[in-house]
């Protein structure tokens, strides 16, 4: 469409630039009119300076950056096409299905935050406020998660040529305090009279006895017991673990081949930890999912506290912490608790050990 032809009084004048007489005191005022937004600026009474700024303003508007401007300008590059990317790379690393789906929840959470920025303007600070808002929030463990996962977006995006640096590198973790309370020995057992089903004492012996995690617990098949050994590929770590059937507990007066038994029943089942009867869609044989091994423990738990026969805090112990207890234990009977749990670390196994103030400590 052509433009409309400027009035007589204005074809001495740049495009864009006008000029307005006021009637009051014959004074010529001078204004600049956007063509993109519509806006318009006025520029005062003196014609040459009004036609220098309106020329200047021209230029910037149409005019095409130096080619030098434009080799030394970054592409721009949005950070949420590179979350995008990240997220095919998650896809092809050997993790637990339940760690991915983790993940993709926290990348879109990401997206939301900072997607809109290019990648290079993501700065330290703005990743320390956002870090920041989830500690006061009550949140310090989700915010550990979200700065390990930022980190690692940031490396890749550097491995593939997106960014130069990683901002995420010089803030600081939040620290947590541990607030869950440990299981001491007495508790389980009172835990364990309370289970209701004959697969939740199972778990509960086999965590104490093997020291493995519930994914592992609810893993565990009967095929894996050979030549006189439990065989464990932790799901975590990939750590690759034979536990001796005669491995046991003095204190609760039994070994792993005897619980290995003992999950043996009337019920054809290839896991060890098994249902052995038709619960709605779960059927007899079938494996018990994660988050009920997780809810009938607590049931349990709290049936011995309702009791009288626990007392626990406001943080009461999860079946994890059925771990912790089997390093204490194991250690106190002689055994090697970092090799049964199968951490690489003594540290690590240090951290389990620690009864964080639940158990007497015996002075001879």
């Amino acid at each position: 469409m052509a433009p409309r032809p400027r009035k007589a009084g204005s074809k001495d004048l740049p495009p864009n630039l006008y000029r307005k007489k006021d009637s009051r005191n014959g004074v010529t005022y001078y204004s600049y009119r956007n063509p993109s937004t519509g806006k318009v600026y006025g520029l005062g009474t003196d014609k040459e300076a009004a036609i220098a700024q309106a020329v200047a303003g021209n230029h910037s508007m149409f005019a095409k950056p130096a080619l030098a401007e434009r080799m030394e300008r970054p592409a721009k590059r949005a950070f949420s096409k590179w979350l995008a990317e990240y997220g095919r790379i998650i896809e092809e690393r050997e993790i637990e299905d339940n760690t991915k789906r983790n993940l993709r929840m926290r990348i879109k959470r990401l997206d939301a935050e900072f997607g809109k920025h290019d990648i290079n303007a993501v700065t330290t600070i703005m990743i320390a406020d956002y870090l920041g808002a989830m500690v006061k929030a009550g949140k310090a463990q989700m915010s550990r998660a979200m700065r390990s996962l930022l980190r690692d977006v940031f490396m890749e995006a550097i491995a593939a040529g997106w960014t130069a640096a990683n901002p995420v590198e010089v803030t600081k973790a939040a620290r947590i305090k541990v607030k869950r309370e440990r299981l001491t020995l007495e508790m389980w057992r009172a835990i364990h009279a309370r289970a209701g089903t004959a697969w939740l004492k199972r778990a509960m012996e086999l965590a104490l006895i093997t020291g493995q995690r519930r994914d592992d617990i609810a893993s565990m098949l009967f095929k894996d017991e050979q030549e006189g050994y439990l065989h464990v590929i932790q799901r975590k770590t990939k750590q690759r673990l034979r536990l001796s059937t005669s491995i046991g507990l003095q204190c609760i007066g039994l070994d792993l081949a005897c619980v290995i038994k003992l999950c043996r029943d009337n019920v054809v089942s290839k896991h060890l930890v098994h249902h052995a009867r038709t619960i709605s869609k779960a059927k007899a044989g079938s494996p018990i999912m994660l988050d009920t091994i997780s809810k009938k423990f607590a049931e349990a738990r709290d049936a011995a506290v309702a009791a009288g026969e626990i007392v626990v805090s406001g943080n009461p112990p999860t079946f994890h912490e059925m771990r912790s207890l089997a390093a204490r234990l194991h250690a106190a009977e002689g055994r090697d608790a970092q090799a049964l749990l199968g951490h690489k670390s003594a540290k690590m196994t240090d951290l389990y050990k620690d009864s964080r103030g639940a158990e007497w400590i015996d002075v001879a």
